[in-house]
């Protein structure tokens, strides 16, 4: 089941948290295609956008890591290097194999992992920290 959006994965950083909505918002649309057994015809423009989001995104999590002088923000870096290896794969299959509902399902799968288990965990860490003080 498909996790909705609410207010316990915000971190309270509102450009972020808009961010997190939106790819909330994209793993819903891949979804129903999938439902509606168009997942073959959305995986492209599903892994496109995971690319073009992660750029965007981390680009913004990193700048606001590195000027409040996160601690942990070598182990945060290599967990975004992590999902753009896992978005490669995806690419290269797609590039083999065509666009296929298993790949379109597995690209559901990656979007809902990363929202749940990096956004609920990983972004709040750094939040926190932000909001502590403890902040350069």
């Amino acid at each position: 089941m498909l996790k909705e959006w609410s207010d316990v994965y915000s971190i309270g950083i509102s450009e972020i948290d808009e961010q997190h909505r939106c790819f909330f918002s994209a793993s819903h649309r891949l979804y129903s295609e999938i439902l509606d057994r168009k997942g073959k015809e959305a995986v492209e423009g599903a892994v496109s956008f995971m690319r073009e989001y992660a750029e965007r995104h981390f680009s913004t999590e990193e700048a606001f890591m590195n000027e409040h002088g996160y601690p942990d923000i070598k182990d945060h870096l290599q967990q975004h290097a992590a999902f753009f290896r896992r978005l490669d794969i995806l690419e290269q299959e797609l590039q083999m194999f065509g666009p296929t509902q298993d790949l379109a399902e597995r690209a559901l799968d990656i979007t809902q992992d990363w929202l749940i288990d990096h956004i609920a965990d990983e972004d709040m860490l750094y939040s926190l920290h932000i909001k502590s003080g403890d902040a350069a």
